[in-house]
């Protein structure tokens, strides 16, 4: 009797030991696995898009719109594979987003180019809440960075083309 509960423990011993070295294995990611994660300037440069520049005076009336320029900044960084401003706190990029339609001029406010707008906020957005989970596949942030950027291309042709409509004011028959 005492022999079977001397086996008893012991048994129970080893196979609580056991399981406790399982449970404490460690992942650990390669670097070959971080790298497949990693967003890159190459990754984001072999995205095929039309990129629309600011023609002389889209850049003239645009020039004063402080929020306009920082997100000017803030894509060029993004081109270069810098994710910071759009990975972080959706709080801040919210009010970025807010203040750039706030301190948009009057100008440009079209419904063209606050629908523009109203994309970028989006598309944005959704860039940031892809970029915050860690499980998102590669492919899908870059789609979702392609999307942005694809957005900014767009807001900019939309300003490019109002000037442009104002530039060649054509007076109609009465």
């Amino acid at each position: 009797m005492i022999r079977n509960l001397a086996f008893f423990l012991i048994s129970l011993l080893l196979f609580t030991q056991c399981k406790d070295d399982k449970s404490s294995e460690v992942i650990v990611e390669t670097q070959e696995q971080t790298d497949a994660k990693t967003i890159t300037q190459k990754d984001i440069e072999a995205l095929k898009y039309v990129d629309f520049g600011l023609s002389s005076e889209s850049q003239k009336g645009v020039n004063d719109w402080q929020k306009f320029q920082e997100l000017n900044i803030q894509i060029d960084l993004l081109k270069k594979g810098d994710l910071a401003f759009f990975k972080g706190d959706p709080l801040l990029l919210k009010t970025f987003l807010l203040e750039f339609s706030a301190e948009m001029p009057k100008a440009l406010q079209t419904n063209e180019i606050m629908a523009r707008i109203t994309a970028l906020e989006t598309k944005a957005q959704k860039l940031n809440s892809f970029l915050k989970l860690h499980n998102t596949p590669k492919q899908q942030k870059l789609i979702a960075i392609k999307e942005l950027l694809v957005t900014v291309s767009h807001l900019n042709l939309q300003i490019n083309k109002k000037y442009e409509f104002e530039k060649n004011n054509i007076l109609k028959p009465e």
